[in-house]
């Protein structure tokens, strides 16, 4: 069956990029796993170390899109139920986020891949999954 740009519900993405960007951004900082996802990649911080734009926009456009994705997926499979969500949101998250994002981590210069996969990967499987709840409930 296919999907017009009028079958997404803007709204529910809206809450939902959102949503992903502050857990995903919670989850990155120093009070949680941020020092161990910074040592990970072999990052020392500056002490006068500032994030510029691109750390927040580049984020934020992921999300987003990943949303929008989720949100299409989910009327494409004809999510039904809670459990139809979370099934979808975890397959997608671990499945297709999570693997990609330990492929990416085993590169030359990253100093414990396994460590980054764990911390980000983990992340985003979350991330997806929130995202295919949230879409679930409020366009429902």
């Amino acid at each position: 069956m296919p999907i017009s740009i009028t079958d997404i519900n803007w709204f529910a993405v809206g809450v939902a990029t959102v949503a992903y960007c502050a857990f995903s951004g919670m989850w990155h900082r120093q009070f949680v796993f941020g020092k161990k996802w910074e040592e990970s990649m072999g990052f020392i911080r500056p002490i006068d170390w500032k994030e510029t734009t691109i750390y927040f926009v580049v984020p934020f456009f992921s999300c987003l899109i990943t949303t929008i994705v989720m949100s299409i997926l989910v009327n494409l499979v004809g999510v039904a139920s809670f459990r139809d969500a979370l099934t979808l949101g975890l397959i997608a998250g671990i499945g297709i986020a999570t693997t990609v994002t330990f492929t990416n981590a085993v590169i030359p210069t990253m100093k414990k891949p396994l460590m980054f996969g764990a911390i980000t990967g983990t992340a985003h499987a979350i991330g997806v999954t929130l995202v295919t709840i949230l879409i679930y409930i409020i366009a429902k």
